[in-house]
Parts: structure tokens; C-alpha cells; sequence
């Protein structure tokens, strides 16, 4: 402080210096509530009077840089409570629905009323083109119901629960097809069975959410390959690394915590194909001759079975891909959330199977299910009409500002919107379980019916959504972002 009033005393301050020192002195008071300048130090800049208009020029610049950004706050506190009242309404919204979900007593029309939906043409649209069926399960369902029942019933007991869940079937496909017919694979084989098993790990993209209490490291080594434990690859990736623990759950804690995790996973599962181990440990269908199962014996042996599996299969995999390429059914890519990795998912797109004039065995299915299930998306339609994602990216703007402006001041600015961020982030998680409670409502619902092909829907998790979302200008943003510019050149 002494060091300042000298400074100040001797009078040979520039004009921008003297309005930053001003500025500063404010900006502290605001933030920590203690002065940078005692009294007279302000009385002796502020009493300071310019000789050129240059001078003056310079220093006006700086105190009405400063009176811009302390009304840009207030601008933003709006824009920031905005936000959350937009977000309350959408929670309770999803809430109301979710409660009323148990006994799906009430009428779609009276739920639409209560939700403030006013454009049920346009809900429809957005409910069509995000629903349909994923791609690799359409394919898997439509096979399975094109082969006789007795085949049918044999795949059943080879996998219960075939008709809700396609991932071990398709991955003891996708051994039979890398296998060939053959006992052995040679250096390609070898490697095309380690690309399909590392990608059935989901690695994705990793998304930066702060609120993410388990990480898919940990998750990943619960999963299987067709049969094959990944926890076995995990056993012998603490081998090689010298790893040791005293149970499954402590091992599994030390193998989310290596270093480039997905590139030495990798490596033992390349070297467990190429030794043959992975074999050793596990027969897949396409090499048993068998016809025992967990839930009993099968008419045909198993090999046989996935032959006649991958024949049907083909034949459906034509079809479907005629019917793409002439553009009578459309696909899209969805980003899906797994922990704090995003996935993309491949789906036909429901606006395309609803208008579809084909003799495809799903379509029926899908029309069927539209104003039965439509209501479970009312809140994340609401959610995309309003305008919460985009006064977050105005938030992130102002935040983008605040740090520039703190690091010319020297002062922090950026400690209250990055409380907000946060509390905005907060309203979207508690809403996104809302969202998840009403999708597993309306699961648990589908598989309760006798629907051969129940209908998907493919919404982005808003927390995914809004964890990539860019900082973006309004115009208040953008006037002080230009004026901060020619400050600081």
C-alpha cells in the first residue's frame, strides 16, 4: 500500500494506469470486500485532470470498460436466473410425469395440457426423429424372428434373453464371421478378433463431467466378450505390470488407475488370441459341436446354429441396406452416455419408418407404439424449446470475458458465473434423473408387452449435450468483447 501512495504521490502515472489502479481498487472491494486504495489515494487519482483529449481518451476508455462489464453482470444474473427458472419448470414438468407413469391411468391429450406443449404437430416431428430402432439390434431382431421356431427356440436356450438384448449374439457372431469355418487364425484374423473386442470396450470419447462418481474404467472389467470375462484380460494385464491385490474388487481399483489403460489392454488381448488362450478359456459357438446349454439341450449343435444364424442374418442385412440406399428408410447417429464416455448409436430414424409404405415385418410394430409411448419424451421436447442450453453458452461466454478481464486486473472476476456454470449444471443433472426414471418407466413397460420389435428413443443426455456445448455472443456480450479488444491491443 505504501509502495502505491508513493507511486501515486510522484504523479507520473499514465492515464490508463490511473483508471486500471481505479478499476482494481474496485474490482477487489467487490470481490473480497477489502480496499486496494485508502481514501486518499482515490482523492489523488481521481482528482487528476487530463491536458490532451488523448488523455482523456485513454482514461475514459478503461472506467467505461468497467461500468460496461458491471452492467454485463447484471445482464448475465438474468440470464443465469433465467436459466434456472426455465430449469425448475422442466424438473417439475418431468417430475409431474414421472409420478403419474406408475398407473399410465391418464390420457396422453390431458398430460400434453399439463405440460404446456401447444404445438403437437411439431412435438410429433421431434418424437419421430428421435425414435426408431438401433441399427445392429433391428438387424439382430429381424433375423431372429425370420428363422423358424424351431431354430428360434434352440437360440433361446442359448441365450435367454436374445429377444431383449443383441450384444452376445452379435459378438459370437462377429467371432463365426472372423473365424471363417477355420480352427486357427492366421496374423489378420488375429488381428480383426482383437479390434472386435477391444471395441466392444466402451472407450469412446471422455467427457469432462465433474459429478461422474464411478468411472467406466472401473465398469469396463464387469463386462464380457460373447462368454469371455474382460476381468480375465484384466488378470493378465496385473501380470505383466506386476499388480498385486487380494480380491477381484481391489484389482479392479488398481487397473482403472494405469496409464493409457485402453493402448496396454490392447496389447494383452492381441497377445490372448494370438497364443490361443483366449481359446483355451473359452469355446465360442461357431467351433462347439455341442447341443448342451445352461437352460438345456439343443436341437441342432451350436456351430450349426450360428450358420444358419449368419445365412438369415445376410439375407436381412440386404434387405435393410436396400431399403437405405433408395432413401424409403433413413439413418442417424445419436450420441449415447456410458458413465463419462459418449458413444455414438446408428439408428433408423422413426420419421422414416412411419412413412414408409413397406412390407418390412417392424413397421407395423413401431406405428403401433408411436401415441402410446410419445408422452415419455414431453419433458426433453420442452427442454429443447426453451432456451436454457443456449443462455448457458452466454454463461460460458461471460465466464470467457471475466478471466480475460481478470488477468488485465489482476483481480479474480470469474469466482460467481463459474458458481453459476455450476449451479446450472447442477438443475440439468437433477433433471437428466427425471429423464432416466421416465425412460426406464416406459423399458420396463415395453418389455411387458408381446411387441416383437418395441421402439427405441434417441435423445442425447442433456448433460452430455450440454458438456460440449461452445461459448456463444449475444449482442451485450459481443459489444464488450470489442471494446475489451481495443483495451488491451
Amino acid at each position: 500500500m505504501k509502495d502505491l501512495t508513493k507511486i501515486i504521490q510522484k504523479g507520473n502515472l499514465t492515464p490508463r494506469e490511473r483508471a486500471l489502479l481505479i478499476v482494481r481498487h474496485d474490482a477487489q472491494l467487490e470481490q473480497t470486500g477489502k480496499a486496494l486504495l485508502s481514501e486518499a489515494d482515490l482523492v489523488a487519482l481521481t482528482n487528476w485532470r487530463p491536458v490532451t483529449n488523448y488523455e482523456a481518451e485513454q482514461y475514459n476508455k478503461v472506467i467505461t470498460l468497467w461500468d460496461l462489464y458491471q452492467k454485463l453482470q447484471i445482464d448475465m444474473q438474468t440470464c443465469y436466473l433465467t436459466t434456472q427458472l426455465a430449469l425448475s419448470r422442466l424438473q417439475n414438468s418431468a417430475s409431474l410425469l414421472y409420478h403419474r407413469s406408475d398407473s399410465f391411468k391418464q390420457s396422453r391429450p390431458n398430460i400434453n395440457s399439463r405440460l404446456w406443449v401447444e404445438n403437437d404437430a411439431e412435438f410429433q416431428a421431434y418424437f419421430l426423429e428421435h425414435s426408431g430402432y438401433e441399427y445392429d439390434r433391428l438387424t439382430h431382431l429381424y433375423t431372429f424372428h425370420s428363422l423358424p421356431s424351431t431354430i428360434q427356440k434352440d437360440i433361446l436356450l442359448l441365450d435367454p434373453s436374445v429377444k431383449y438384448d443383441h450384444t452376445y449374439f452379435s459378438q459370437e457372431e462377429q467371432i463365426a464371421r472372423i473365424m471363417g469355418g477355420k480352427k486357427t487364425l492366421n496374423a489378420e484374423g488375429v488381428e480383426a478378433l482383437t479390434k472386435a473386442i477391444v471395441d466392444s470396450i466402451p472407450c469412446g470419447h471422455e467427457l469432462r463431467l465433474p459429478n461422474a462418481q464411478i468411472s467406466f474404467r472401473e465398469v469396463i472389467f464387469n463386462l464380457h466378450f460373447a462368454g469371455y470375462p474382460i476381468m480375465e484380460f484384466g488378470r493378465r494385464l496385473a501380470s505383466r505390470h506386476n499388480i498385486t491385490y487380494q480380491s477381484e474388487d481391489e484389482l479392479r481399483d488398481k487397473l482403472s488407475e494405469i496409464d493409457d489403460l485402453q493402448y496396454k489392454l490392447e496389447k494383452v488381448v492381441r497377445d490372448a488370441v494370438s497364443d490361443g488362450s483366449f481359446f483355451d478359456d473359452f469355446t465360442p459357438l461357431c467351433l462347439s459341436h455341442g447341443h448342451l446349454t445352461h437352460e438345456g439341450k439343443t436341437r441342432l449343435p451350436h456351430d450349426r446354429l450360428m450358420h444358419e444364424w449368419i445365412q438369415a442374418k445376410d439375407t436381412v442385412l440386404k434387405t435393410l441396406e436396400t431399403h437405405i440406399d433408395t432413401g424409403e428408410l433413413e439413418v442417424r447417429e445419436c450420441p449415447t452416455r456410458f458413465f463419462e464416455v459418449s458413444i455414438n448409436k446408428t439408428y433408423v430414424t422413426g420419421t422414416s419408418l412411419s412413412q414408409a409404405n413397406l412390407s418390412l415385418p417392424f413397421l407395423k410394430d413401431f406405428q403401433s407404439q408411436i401415441d402410446e409411448y410419445s408422452h415419455y419424451c414431453l419433458p426433453v421436447f420442452l427442454l429443447h424449446k426453451a432456451t436454457a442450453f443456449e443462455n448457458y453458452q452466454y454463461l460460458l461466454k461471460f465466464k470467457e470475458i471475466s478471466l480475460e478481464l481478470s488477468e488485465l486486473l489482476g483481480v479474480d472476476l470469474s469466482q460467481t458465473i463459474e458458481s453459476h456454470l455450476e449451479a446450472v449444471r447442477e438443475s440439468v443433472d437433477t433433471l437428466n434423473f427425471y429423464l432416466r426414471q421416465i425412460s426406464d418407466l416406459r423399458l420396463e413397460k415395453v418389455y411387458k408387452s408381446d411387441i416383437e420389435y418395441p421402439l427405441q428413443v434417441f435423445i442425447p443426455d442433456p448433460s452430455l449435450v450440454l458438456s460440449g456445448l461452445p461459448p456463444k455472443q449475444n449482442e451485450s456480450l459481443e459489444i464488450f468483447s470489442e471494446k475489451l479488444e481495443s483495451l488491451v491491443r
